[in-house]
Protein backbone atom coordinates (compact mmCIF):
# COMPACT_ATOMS: atom_id res chain seq x y z
CA UNK A 1 0.00 0.00 0.00
CA UNK A 2 2.38 2.02 0.81
CA UNK A 3 3.67 2.09 -2.70
CA UNK A 4 0.58 2.75 -4.28
CA UNK A 5 -0.38 5.25 -2.38
CA UNK A 6 2.95 7.30 -3.00
CA UNK A 7 2.27 6.91 -6.50
CA UNK A 8 -0.90 8.54 -6.30
CA UNK A 9 0.47 11.05 -4.08
CA UNK A 10 3.22 11.78 -6.82
CA UNK A 11 0.52 12.06 -9.74
CA UNK A 12 -1.81 14.32 -7.40
CA UNK A 13 0.93 16.80 -6.83
CA UNK A 14 2.11 16.88 -10.93
CA UNK A 15 -1.98 17.18 -11.84
CA UNK A 16 -1.94 19.87 -9.24
CA UNK A 17 0.83 21.90 -10.89
CA UNK A 18 -0.47 21.82 -13.98
CA UNK A 19 -3.77 22.77 -12.98
CA UNK A 20 -2.52 25.23 -11.32
CA UNK A 21 0.01 26.89 -13.14
CA UNK A 22 -2.94 26.73 -16.30
CA UNK A 23 -5.17 28.50 -13.35
CA UNK A 24 -2.67 31.06 -12.57
CA UNK A 25 -2.21 31.83 -16.40
CA UNK A 26 -5.54 32.43 -17.23
CA UNK A 27 -6.77 33.94 -14.15
CA UNK A 28 -3.92 36.07 -13.06
CA UNK A 29 -3.57 39.71 -14.01
CA UNK A 30 -0.13 39.78 -14.07
CA UNK A 31 0.09 36.76 -16.38
CA UNK A 32 -2.14 38.51 -18.38
CA UNK A 33 0.06 41.82 -18.09
CA UNK A 34 3.14 39.63 -18.96
CA UNK A 35 1.98 37.96 -21.78
CA UNK A 36 0.68 41.51 -23.53
CA UNK A 37 4.00 42.87 -22.51
CA UNK A 38 5.50 39.84 -24.08
CA UNK A 39 3.80 40.33 -27.33
CA UNK A 40 4.60 44.21 -27.57
CA UNK A 41 8.46 43.06 -27.26
CA UNK A 42 8.21 40.75 -29.88
CA UNK A 43 6.19 43.19 -32.26
CA UNK A 44 8.68 46.04 -31.34
CA UNK A 45 11.76 43.64 -32.03
CA UNK A 46 9.96 42.74 -35.17
CA UNK A 47 9.76 46.49 -36.62
CA UNK A 48 13.04 47.13 -35.45
CA UNK A 49 14.56 44.19 -37.55
CA UNK A 50 12.37 45.86 -40.47
CA UNK A 51 13.45 49.33 -39.88
CA UNK A 52 16.89 48.06 -40.18
CA UNK A 53 16.34 46.43 -43.24
CA UNK A 54 14.53 49.23 -45.04
CA UNK A 55 17.63 51.71 -43.78
CA UNK A 56 20.49 49.75 -45.19
CA UNK A 57 18.70 49.13 -47.92
CA UNK A 58 18.33 53.01 -48.43
CA UNK A 59 21.95 52.96 -47.69
CA UNK A 60 23.17 50.67 -50.36
CA UNK A 61 20.65 52.65 -53.28
CA UNK A 62 22.12 56.01 -52.21
CA UNK A 63 25.92 54.44 -52.23
CA UNK A 64 25.07 52.60 -56.05
CA UNK A 65 23.75 56.20 -56.89
CA UNK A 66 26.58 57.63 -55.72
CA UNK A 67 28.98 55.98 -57.02
CA UNK A 68 27.07 56.21 -60.55
CA UNK A 69 27.42 60.09 -60.17
CA UNK A 70 31.23 59.77 -59.62
CA UNK A 71 31.32 57.67 -62.82
CA UNK A 72 29.48 59.90 -64.92
CA UNK A 73 31.54 62.90 -63.51
CA UNK A 74 35.13 60.85 -64.02
CA UNK A 75 33.42 60.40 -67.62
CA UNK A 76 32.48 63.71 -68.06
CA UNK A 77 35.94 64.85 -66.80
CA UNK A 78 37.80 63.32 -69.71
CA UNK A 79 35.24 64.47 -72.18
CA UNK A 80 35.84 67.97 -70.96
CA UNK A 81 40.25 67.56 -70.68
CA UNK A 82 40.16 65.87 -74.09
CA UNK A 83 38.48 68.67 -76.01
CA UNK A 84 40.11 71.43 -74.11
CA UNK A 85 43.22 70.27 -75.54
CA UNK A 86 42.37 69.91 -78.69
CA UNK A 87 40.62 73.52 -78.92
CA UNK A 88 43.72 74.48 -77.21
CA UNK A 89 45.79 73.25 -79.80
CA UNK A 90 44.06 74.23 -82.96
CA UNK A 91 43.29 78.13 -81.86
CA UNK A 92 46.45 79.19 -80.65
CA UNK A 93 46.80 81.93 -82.70
CA UNK A 94 43.12 83.31 -82.30
CA UNK A 95 42.91 82.55 -78.71
CA UNK A 96 40.49 85.53 -76.87
CA UNK A 97 42.34 87.21 -75.08
CA UNK A 98 39.93 90.24 -72.99
CA UNK A 99 42.43 91.26 -70.55
CA UNK A 100 45.14 91.84 -73.33
CA UNK A 101 47.12 95.40 -73.49
CA UNK A 102 47.69 95.66 -77.04
CA UNK A 103 44.89 98.31 -77.58
CA UNK A 104 46.48 101.38 -77.62
CA UNK A 105 45.53 104.80 -75.65
CA UNK A 106 44.24 106.16 -78.76
CA UNK A 107 41.01 103.48 -78.99
CA UNK A 108 40.57 103.94 -75.49
CA UNK A 109 40.01 107.96 -76.08
CA UNK A 110 38.00 107.23 -78.74
CA UNK A 111 35.82 105.24 -76.46
CA UNK A 112 36.05 108.40 -73.67
CA UNK A 113 34.93 110.32 -76.59
CA UNK A 114 31.90 108.65 -77.32
CA UNK A 115 30.28 108.09 -73.74
CA UNK A 116 27.41 110.50 -72.92
CA UNK A 117 28.97 113.27 -70.63
CA UNK A 118 26.74 114.28 -67.19
CA UNK A 119 27.23 117.98 -67.66
CA UNK A 120 27.60 120.51 -70.27
CA UNK A 121 30.27 122.66 -71.58
CA UNK A 122 28.98 126.14 -71.33
CA UNK A 123 27.20 127.10 -68.10
CA UNK A 124 23.66 127.74 -68.60
CA UNK A 125 23.37 130.69 -66.01
CA UNK A 126 20.85 129.44 -63.56
CA UNK A 127 23.01 129.77 -60.90
CA UNK A 128 24.67 133.47 -62.10
CA UNK A 129 23.52 136.04 -59.57
CA UNK A 130 22.99 139.79 -61.04
CA UNK A 131 26.32 140.77 -60.08
CA UNK A 132 27.72 138.39 -62.20
CA UNK A 133 25.20 138.48 -65.10
CA UNK A 134 26.29 142.22 -65.95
Amino acid sequence: MDKHMFIYLIIGLVIGFILGYIFMNIISPKARKYTKIKQELDQTKDELVEQKQMIAKHFSHSAEILDNMAKEFRRLYQHMAENSTQFIHSDKGSSLDFDSTSDSDESKEAMLDKQPRDYSDNSSGLFKTDENKS
